[in-house]
């Protein structure tokens, strides 16, 4: 849990505009949106929406209980999957290493020896068929 609230640290240091920033706007158009599921980092950007042609349709939108504000998801979307957690920018203490992590190379080491396997017993059928023939 204690990695998690680094990389929120992290994230909100990354992505946020420090406040009262000359190229920072007046209004909020964008969201991103972060979320801890399945041990990884779901991230999505979404832009809100106004369906409000003028206040007038504003306003009795509301009295019906209606909201006109709308999300829409307008990318990049991005998962992302935490490894190490390290104390410094590249390296140092690592603070937090996931355990169920594989790498993509064990992943291809591993399905190039089931070929190998398949590979051998197709040689070992060959030699037991030449040996019944002999």
């Amino acid at each position: 849990v204690g990695h998690l609230r680094l990389l929120k640290e992290l994230f909100t240091e990354v992505f946020c505009t420090p406040r009262g920033h000359p190229k920072s706007k007046p209004f909020i158009d964008r969201i991103m949106s972060f979320h801890y599921v399945d041990g990884r980092i779901w991230l999505r950007n979404y832009q809100i929406m106004d369906q409000a042609e003028s206040v007038r349709v504003e306003r009795q939108a509301a009295r019906r209980g209606e909201d006109l504000t709308q999300l829409a998801e307008i990318g990049p979307r991005m998962v992302l999957n935490v490894i190490r957690v390290f104390g410094g920018s590249f390296g140092g203490q690592t603070l937090y290493q996931n355990p169920n992590f594989v790498s993509p190379n064990a992943v291809r080491r591993e399905r190039g020896q089931q070929f190998n396997y398949k590979y051998a017993a197709r040689k070992a059928a060959e030699e037991q068929r030449e040996a019944r023939r002999a």
